[in-house]
């Protein structure tokens, strides 16, 4: 694994503690006074991390509060459709949140190890994935899982539970476990002073309905259905609402599902027509909601690869029209996690 650090400058600065553009002299007077950010080289100016904002965040005054969570929330990126940008989302989002101040643990559920691939992971080497957990869960053991976290950005309160093709076993071993459905979530409960240590968990799933990515949406808080823009989106949904009410027969609780709508494009109108489309068939849906929040399409959010390999749009563009869409749909998740989750006073 490539260690890579991300540091950002003082613009991208302001739009994640809230003060904004306009607001930037002002926030140059608190981080002047609290002797944030650091010179990373004797003539350049200042760069910050998240530590700078959660700093900031949580100082007296901050025009966007971090709030503190009674425990983490959990995000699923599930949808039965690939090709979506569902783990570019899970993964620009993840940093997003972290960039913001929060404590975050990235896991990858899926065979094919996109997320992984995605920070510079090996998957060829020996790894430990959440399937191990799993594995040693149906074997009556308990494996810590804090043994799997790896820290793929340096200065960046990021953690990420890595994949590999051994989850394909793992997810045919759960076919015939009993309350199959119920095992993600023991895993959890079972690593308690890992997960306690975080504000956010993010699962990225299979683009396809397992067992195993079935037992993480029962785990989970809320499902993020990041959805394309394109002419099959509506049809396509009809799995994953499905899958909700399964879940509801069988346990009795509903998992709220938050539509994140990515790919707009301002020169094709059916792309418009879609988004309007999609906030209709679920308008009046009870728990099912569509984020304010639209990515547009552009190109920089795909994979960027570089000399050191790929890359994400938030390490290199924070500030593009993409970047601070991203900050504003963390913006959202932050008061959907309030809404989910009792936060302390």
């Amino acid at each position: 694994m490539t260690q890579r650090t991300l540091h950002f400058k003082r613009r991208a600065l302001a739009m994640l503690t809230g003060y904004g553009l306009e607001g930037e002299q002002r926030m140059a007077k608190q981080i002047a006074k609290m002797q944030l950010g650091i010179f990373p080289t004797e003539k350049s100016n200042k760069v910050y991390t998240g530590k700078d904002t959660r700093a900031i965040r949580l100082s007296q005054d901050a025009p966007w509060t971090l709030p503190k969570f009674a425990g983490p929330e959990k995000l699923v990126f599930f949808y039965s459709k690939g090709g979506v940008g569902k783990t570019t989302i899970c993964a620009n989002l993840g940093i997003t949140l972290a960039m913001a101040g929060h404590r975050v643990l990235l896991i990858d559920l899926d065979p094919q190890a996109s997320l992984s691939l995605l920070f510079d992971i090996d998957v060829e080497r020996e790894i430990i994935t959440f399937g191990d957990a799993i594995d040693a869960h149906l074997a009556g053991k308990v494996l810590d899982l804090s043994r799997a976290v790896l820290r793929p950005i340096q200065d960046l309160d990021l953690g990420l539970i890595p994949a590999d093709q051994r989850l394909v076993r793992t997810d045919m071993m759960m076919v015939q476990a009993q309350f199959r459905e119920q095992i993600f979530e023991k895993v959890l409960r079972r690593n308690t002073e890992l997960t306690s240590q975080y504000d956010f968990i993010l699962i990225d799933t299979p683009p396809s309905v397992s067992s195993l990515s079935f037992s993480a949406v029962a785990a989970s808080d809320r499902i993020m259905a990041v959805v394309e823009l394109a002419s099959m989106a509506v049809k396509a949904s009809g799995n994953l609402f499905s899958l909700v009410m399964e879940l509801k027969e069988g346990r009795g609780r509903q998992i709220p599902i938050t539509f994140i709508p990515n790919m707009l494009h301002g020169g094709k109108q059916y792309t418009r027509e879609t988004l309007e489309a999609i906030r209709s068939s679920v308008a009046e849906t009870p728990g099912v909601s569509v984020t304010n929040t639209v990515i547009p399409e552009y190109i920089g959010l795909a994979r960027q690869r570089t000399r050191g390999g790929p890359r994400t749009l938030m390490e290199h563009e924070p500030t593009s029209p993409v970047g601070l869409k991203l900050i504003e749909l963390a913006q959202e998740i932050e008061v959907m996690a309030a809404n989910d989750l009792p936060t302390e006073v």
